[in-house]
């Protein structure tokens, strides 16, 4: 019995070593992503630790992306790294876990430019300013997203509105799914009471919807709103974007 047990922990030890030492670019192209309009410039490295080079994501850059594998997840035949990742558009961190049903990720932390979203209309990027996720966390299957948390933030109104002498609150909401698709909803303020919203949702294939709506009785940011492509429907401003 004693021989069985030891038998049973080598090929145990044997088995997570190999998996952990498997090259990383192996792994990766055997995926399918490449398939769902994702790569990468060049990968490093084994399934413990490796590098992803140039990564990115619907045409949308990435930047580098590093990780590093929990070893005793292993055991539970569910793979957990800490992953961070950084570009000239921004950058962050998280923990994620693959699963045979799904991919899971928690603490995440990210920080993105607006200006490098390359899905975003040319007057929406030049905007300017940052968006920032924290305490993030989602659940992904085979039907998108399942499940969703955190706290999405971004200056891009109170950074704009400063150019008219205006002063705005940041636009902040929090992060949602609903139908597999990822949901959001920011809402902003003046001390003048002007009120913003903003709602948008994207799926995992990459189609999304953006919708901003803008109450305003102040003339010069509707001349502002209008200069940017925004159109009235009764009190309000509203601009749309979809792809």
């Amino acid at each position: 019995m004693r021989r069985i047990v030891l038998g049973l922990i080598f090929l145990l030890v044997l088995g997570v070593a190999i998996a952990a030492y498997t090259p990383l670019g192996f792994v990766l192209e055997q995926s399918g992503l490449k398939q769902n309009n994702v790569g990468w410039a060049k990968v490093d490295g084994t399934l413990r630790q490796g590098r992803v080079s140039g990564f990115f994501i619907q045409n949308q850059p990435i930047g580098d992306v590093s990780l590093k594998l929990r070893l005793s997840s292993l055991l539970s035949l569910k793979p957990t790294y800490d992953v961070q990742w950084g570009g000239a558009g921004g950058r962050g961190s998280g923990v994620i876990s693959v699963s045979a049903s799904a991919v899971e990720a928690d603490q995440i932390r990210a920080e993105q430019h607006i200006g490098a979203l390359e899905g975003l209309t040319g007057p929406v990027r030049a905007f300017g300013g940052t968006v920032r996720f924290r305490e993030g966390a989602f659940r992904l299957t085979r039907e998108g997203c399942t499940a969703a948390a955190g706290r999405l933030s971004t200056n891009v109104l109170s950074q704009l509105a400063a150019e008219y002498g205006r002063s705005f609150s940041d636009l902040a909401g929090p992060v949602q799914c609903a139908e597999g698709r990822f949901l959001v909803t920011l809402n902003a303020d003046s001390e003048a009471g002007d009120d913003v919203e903003i709602r948008a949702n994207a799926s995992l294939t990459g189609t999304a919807a953006f919708q901003m709506n803008v109450k305003t009785v102040d003339n010069q940011i509707a001349l502002a709103l209008s200069q940017y492509g925004f159109q009235t429907e009764g009190d309000v401003w509203v601009y749309r974007y979809s792809q």
